[in-house]
């Protein structure tokens, strides 16, 4: 059965197999069959026992009542509690002419990092010249536009005016040619019918009076050609007036009317090519124009970046550089060295206020919480504690990296209360014990005495003549050093804090 059972105080088996009972915070008993007890950086209470100074005090121990915290004990890193991270603002992978020494304590305004800017600089020079070939076509098309736009309108009245002239040249040839040329066809058509009567009756009378002799042949023959003659003027008007009315007024009236439809195309067409020729030299400003805030762009990015190519302290702090802080710290940030956009150069930390962000066990997330104390030694500063309280427990869990891939850890960042000259920097490696927990006033054993087999707890007490045997026992909450006992021991009992030796076991006892 000793091949079973494996001591309490191997933490590494702790740590493979967590798992609580007894409450909120009660603990079970690590063993190598899988139970974890809460780590704690405190010692078994057994300075005042009397069974402690005598000969056997290394291998009982006498159980009674004890108070105990309960503490999970991780290791973590340092850094300051408020850090400016000054990462690379310069596109492309600019090589590092000047870098501060890591650990100097910076002013605000001193200079920190110098990149190569020989390439910027060449850049920037090419963005200038786009820049003001961009200025010069914006401006050629702005003016450009208003051009066309004063020709568009001049061009637009021009026609606006030429149908209003064929408008009232129509409405002059209706309302004033037409019937003045229609009275004027009228009258002559009156007065050649009247000159026809007269001379039909001055040739009826030149008839009388020729045969009276009163006058000549001639005289008779003047009557008759002129009779003649009003005939032929009054065809002459008749034909006038039908020629006018037939042909003249719709010949007339189509020419009027067709100079008002051609000026009024003129008009559209005019309209049309204004409003097309507008719209094409408007996209082309606004082209122009956004080309223009390219370019403007473009040069003011960067003259930012050939700011950013000198990077100086914007507060005091003490300069880490960004490869000294994590797990990677591969090709280490140096004068030479290339760096990419936007990867961190250097930390600037305050530290005068620092905190411990601790890597803890996915097992204890249920335990830790902010406002728990805890206490932080330092790997540089031996023998020192720093106090400390819980800030923020992180919602997820991460891998423990390639060292450990199948640990979740999830982090705890405790705040350390620290003077001003407390001497930390940041990455500093570090152990926190954090207080998860009391047990007041209970029987407790050390972990080194409670055994398991199977999911059975035991204590090994004594069975007479030198003899021990296996007594069980029910556990609780537990420390790192002390083990809750809820049944199976009473005050008084004494526990072997060993493993029994050949021929020492005896059978069970209840």
């Amino acid at each position: 059965m000793q091949n079973l059972v494996v001591p309490i105080r191997d933490r590494d088996a702790r740590r493979r197999g967590a798992a609580w009972v007894g409450g909120v915070v009660a603990a079970g008993i690590a063993v190598g069959l899988g139970v974890l007890a809460v780590a704690t950086l405190g010692g078994a209470d057994t300075g005042d026992d009397p069974a402690a100074r005598s000969g056997d005090a290394i291998e009982w121990f006498e159980v009674r009542p004890r108070s105990f915290a309960l503490t999970v004990t991780e290791s973590g890193d340092l850094d300051a509690a408020e850090r400016l991270e000054i990462k690379n603002r310069v596109e492309g992978r600019p090589e590092i002419i000047f870098l501060v020494e890591e650990g100097t304590r910076a002013t605000a305004g001193d200079v920190l990092v110098r990149l190569d800017s020989d390439e910027l600089r060449d850049k920037l020079s090419a963005a200038e010249l786009l820049l003001e070939r961009a200025r010069a076509d914006e401006v050629f098309a702005r003016q450009g536009l208003e051009i066309a736009r004063r020709d568009a309108t001049s061009a637009r009245a021009a026609a606006e005016v030429a149908l209003s002239l064929a408008e009232l040249e129509l409405s002059k040839w209706r309302r004033g040619d037409v019937p003045q040329a229609r009275r004027e066809l009228d009258l002559a058509l009156q007065k050649a019918e009247r000159q026809v009567e007269r001379t039909q009756r001055d040739h009826e009378v030149s008839i009388e009076l020729y045969a009276q002799n009163f006058i000549s042949l001639n005289d008779l023959e003047d009557t008759e050609i002129a009779e003649l003659e009003a005939a032929d003027g009054l065809l002459t008007a008749e034909l006038a007036l039908a020629v006018y009315n037939d042909y003249t007024y719709e010949t007339e009236q189509q020419q009027k009317q067709s100079a008002v439809n051609q000026a009024r195309a003129d008009l559209a067409s005019q309209i049309a090519k204004n409003q097309s020729e507008l719209e094409r030299l408007e996209a082309d400003l606004a082209s122009k124009a956004q080309t223009l805030a390219i370019r403007e762009e473009a040069l003011s990015e960067l003259q930012e970046q050939l700011l950013a190519s000198e990077i100086k302290a914007p507060k005091d702090g003490i300069v880490i550089y960004g490869t000294s802080v994590g797990r990677r710290r591969g090709d280490p940030m140096a004068e030479g060295r290339q760096v990419r956009f936007n990867e961190t150069i250097l930390f600037l930390p305050d530290t005068r206020e620092m905190v411990a962000n601790l890597a803890v066990a996915e097992a204890f997330q249920p335990l830790v919480a902010a406002g728990q104390s805890v206490r932080v030694t330092v790997d540089a500063r031996p023998g020192q504690v720093y106090a400390g309280t819980v800030e923020k427990v992180g919602p997820l869990t991460q891998s423990g990296g390639w060292l450990n891939p199948g640990q979740r850890e999830f982090t705890a960042r405790v705040r350390l209360d620290t003077d001003a000259d407390h001497g930390l920097i940041p990455a500093m490696r570090g152990t926190g014990e954090i207080t998860v927990g009391q047990v007041e006033d209970a029987l407790a054993v050390p972990v080194q005495a409670v055994f398991t087999e199977g999911e059975q707890h035991f204590c090994y007490v004594p069975a007479g003549g030198g003899f021990v045997a296996a007594r069980p026992v029910e556990i609780g909450r537990a420390s790192e050093t002390l083990v809750e006992i809820e049944a199976g021991l009473e005050p008084g009992d004494r526990v072997l804090l060993r493993d029994p030796q050949p021929g020492e076991l005896r059978e069970s006892v209840s």
